[in-house]
């Protein structure tokens, strides 16, 4: 999934690269057109390997704490175009620290540097957090058997409607399964398909309010009368979904959910 992920983002950064090599922006449109593509592809990959840390940084700086996610991300873009506008700077400079890019220049070539950055964090977001995965990913390999759980056999009254549900697609339904952080964002899965939301795992549980459900990993959330098995692996604890996710149950959560009767 990851892997996946990088994949279609160093895809689409190059492609992004290709179309400000196409366009020439900042004055770069004097240049022949092989060194302005080149130029340009370049240091729109090298900018992603320098941004793609921070911006993880700052996504679990915006889960751990108060700080909206956009005001982390905004930070990342700053602090990341640092250095990145003194490599292109090195480089546009002839691999002299002393050039003009180091010197008056420098302050307008970080914000160009800068707004690119913040550029391309808006294409990913209207890109991935818009994205749904219609199809949920299903439990793989060959895992040891289950243990059938009572309390999935007994129905539970019909949950009432939470405010998170005003956040989904009306298709999607109010049979929600679970909730999985992925990277800054939220993927809400139900019996019908999945969605990604931008926000913290702790303000969706917190819209749950009244849905019965647990936080069962750092970065998971299961709805109780959405599990149907128990899998143990060692010391490892899955539980086996309505939709045939497997959500991990972190050690530290382990106790508390003996407790409510989970496990």
């Amino acid at each position: 999934m990851l892997l996946r992920r990088l994949a279609i983002e160093i895809f689409i950064i190059a492609a992004i690269g290709a179309m400000l090599g196409l366009l020439g922006p900042f004055g770069t449109y004097a240049m022949p057109s092989a060194p302005r593509f080149a130029y340009w592809l370049g240091f729109i990959l090298v900018g992603y390997a320098v941004y793609r840390p921070v911006q993880t940084v700052a996504t679990w700086l915006a889960r751990e704490t108060a700080i909206p996610i956009w005001g982390t991300l905004l930070l990342a873009a700053g602090l990341a175009s640092l250095p990145l506008t003194a490599l292109i700077g090195f480089a546009l400079g002839g691999m002299r620290l002393d050039s003009r890019y180091f010197e008056a220049g420098f302050a307008m070539l970080y914000l160009q540097v800068l707004g690119i950055g913040i550029g391309i964090q808006i294409v990913m977001w209207l890109l991935f957090g818009q994205r749904r995965a219609d199809q949920p990913r299903l439990a793989t390999g060959t895992p040891a058997a289950p243990t059938p759980l009572d309390i999935t056999a007994i129905p539970l009254p019909e949950q009432p409607p939470a405010p998170f549900f005003d956040r989904l697609s009306p298709r999607l339904g109010h049979n929600l399964v679970c909730l999985e952080m992925q990277d800054h964002y939220v993927c809400a899965h139900t019996l019908v398909g999945s969605e990604m939301i931008l926000m913290r795992l702790r303000d969706a549980i917190a819209e749950l309010e009244g849905f019965e459900g647990m936080q069962v990993h750092r970065s998971w959330w299961v709805a109780r009368d959405q599990v149907r098995a128990i899998r143990r692996e060692g010391r490892a604890i899955k539980l086996e979904l309505a939709n045939g996710l497997l959500a991990p149950v972190s050690r530290n959560r382990q106790e508390v959910l003996k407790r409510e009767g989970w496990l």
